[in-house]
């Protein structure tokens, strides 16, 4: 498992460096993603990625687009 503070410090660039390679992701999508990645050794939950998205979004470098679908989060690089 891999210690929470290290995680912390890279959720945004993993999460960056998935929409580059993907170019629009579903929060949930991001989340299976590095799980399997990973092989669960990030074990990202909803409650972690959320808030990374809106900081990007804030700071301009995502869109985020809620779609009406299951309401999930569309999120364009």
């Amino acid at each position: 498992m891999i210690s929470t503070e290290l995680l912390k410090g890279s959720l945004t660039t993993i999460t960056l460096k998935l929409l580059a390679l993907n170019g629009s992701m579903y929060g949930y999508d991001i989340i299976k993603k590095v799980n399997m990645l990973t092989s669960r050794k990030i074990k990202l939950t909803i409650v972690a990625i959320y808030p990374v998205l809106h900081k990007l979004k804030k700071e301009g470098l995502v869109h985020i687009e809620s779609k009406n679908f299951n309401k999930r989060t569309l999120v364009h690089f």
